[in-house]
């Protein structure tokens, strides 16, 4: 099991979030999705249900963000289990296949969600801002966002807004602009902004360049299986070999632009007990060997 909250998650500003998106909140004995704001805005809708309900191989076509208002859920991606409270925001991929289970609070009875989406529009503007270039730590360790009190603020700001048909879609699209910039350098968020399998997949691999990784390790990170991300890749003209060759490479040559680094701390480091392995191949991907590297840097 995996996904606690973080200490700065704490249940101050989770209760705080919680009254903040009551504006969205669904009346007594309404389910099902409801979407909220003007036709245009940016899509926002709660969601709701009155008993247990488990989804099988749910997959979203655009990338999301998620408050649970009420209840717990459960994402499964084979045998591993995330189970998120209420209160934290979380992401949703885009383009993976998870097993979801919605668990109504034992004391209302209900499981009710609030989700928004991040449609390409966004995730441009996004992109764009300095630092989204930046190397980040992988998503893998966690879809959970860390609560901050802006945070809070900005999402009570974007309830308001899409809560009254009134407010017209720029207004919503900015307020949920305000959401993704606060939440950017989160390493969850990362998975909101990701514009590929291939991007998606060297976030994982560069969270820790020196595991014995195996592509059943990444597609399970990944929510996938084995042979669906391998044909995946392939539609990129890549593969998990070569993949998991660059992301390497590219994090050696990171490592050597460090004077902490020695050339064999750094083939350590990103998975090679072989310096003259390591050395050809770092020769190959960056047109020197790595101690000119070092030197140079």
């Amino acid at each position: 099991m995996s996904g606690r909250a973080s200490a700065g998650s704490d249940q101050g500003l989770r209760q705080a979030l919680l009254a903040r998106l009551s504006a969205l909140s669904l009346g007594a004995g309404v389910s099902g999705p409801v979407a909220h704001g003007a036709p245009g805005a940016a899509r926002v809708f709660s969601y709701c249900v009155f008993a247990r309900e488990q989804i099988r191989r749910q997959q979203l076509d655009q990338p999301a963000i998620v408050v649970i208002v009420s209840g717990t859920k459960e994402l499964w991606t084979g045998d591993v289990c995330e189970r998120l409270p209420a209160g934290i925001p979380f992401v949703m991929p885009a383009g993976t296949s998870f097993d979801i289970v919605n668990i109504p609070d034992s004391r209302t009875g209900r499981y009710e969600s609030v989700c928004m989406n991040v449609d390409a529009e966004l995730r441009g503007a996004i992109r764009q801002l300095p630092g989204m270039a930046a190397e980040q730590p992988s998503p893998a360790r966690g879809r959970m966002i860390e609560l901050t009190p802006d945070l809070v603020e900005a999402y009570g700001h974007a309830a308001t807004t899409v809560a009254d048909p009134r407010h017209g879609p720029a207004l919503a699209r900015h307020r949920i602009l305000e959401i993704l910039m606060l939440v950017r350098s989160s390493p969850a968020a990362r998975l909101l902004f990701a514009a590929s399998i291939v991007e998606r997949a060297e976030l994982v691999l560069r969270s820790d360049p020196g595991r014995a990784w195996r592509v059943e390790d990444l597609a399970r990170a990944l929510g996938l299986g084995a042979s669906t991300l391998r044909r995946r890749l392939a539609r990129e003209a890549t593969s998990f070999r070569d993949l998991l060759l660059a992301t390497r490479m590219a994090a050696a040559g990171n490592l050597l632009g460090s004077p902490a680094y020695s050339v064999t701390q750094a083939a350590e480091a990103v998975g090679y007990s072989s310096r003259s392995h390591f050395a050809r191949r770092f020769r190959a991907a960056h047109g020197m060997p790595p101690s000119k590297m070092r030197a140079s840097g």
